[in-house]
């Protein structure tokens, strides 16, 4: 966990527009400002995710964090990395450090979740974990993530989720020899594949 306060601060710090890094709780009278610090940065934060400023909004989600584990509010800073996370979504082809930062929000927010029972939440962090994954062409992951995620749902939901696990580890065990075989006929049953998971 301190991994993740101290990268969001030095974000913060070092590229964070349009708002202030909040002071570490060294002195009582900081501690005492945290949560007024805590609600200013949710709002900073949600004012820049309706401006499309999607890296000022991700790093105000990320300090918003930081101050929540800092005051002991761990569903609070899951939420938060949650919502950085699917900030950074938002900038993937413009910046070269989102795809990372997203992954690392999400991993660290579904630890926060899984710590606390929130597992409604944490199945949200491992579907989104799993479409980053597919985004990046990591098949092998996006399944497990897709799989605990209809693990961690537990309703109807989870039905799409390992059929979406289920789907993928079929191209991935049929890659090779669609590989071999002519390349129009591997499009044509790869399109076969994902066009059933979009009906």
């Amino acid at each position: 966990m301190g991994i993740v306060v101290s990268l969001f601060r030095r974000i913060a710090v070092t590229g964070g527009h349009g708002y202030q890094s909040i002071p570490p709780c060294e002195k009582e009278e900081n501690c005492k400002a945290m949560p007024a610090a805590v609600k200013g940065l949710k709002g900073t934060a949600f004012l820049h995710a309706h401006a499309k400023n999607w890296r000022e909004a991700a790093l105000a989600f990320g300090e918003q964090a930081a101050c929540d584990l800092k005051l002991g509010d761990e569903l609070s800073a899951a939420s938060a990395l949650l919502n950085s996370a699917k900030c950074y979504t938002w900038i993937h082809d413009q910046e070269e450090g989102a795809v990372p930062a997203t992954e690392l929000a999400l991993q660290k927010a579904l630890a926060l979740f899984v710590k606390r029972d929130g597992l409604q939440m944490a199945a949200v962090c491992c579907h989104e974990l799993a479409e980053l994954y597919v985004e990046q062409k990591e098949l092998q992951k996006a399944a497990d993530f897709f799989e605990q995620a209809a693990v961690y749902y537990g309703n109807r939901f989870s039905r799409w989720c390992k059929f979406e696990a289920d789907r993928l580890r079929f191209v991935l065990d049929n890659e090779e020899a669609h590989r071999q075989s002519d390349p129009a006929d591997w499009r044509s049953q790869l399109y076969e594949v994902f066009a059933t998971g979009i009906m």
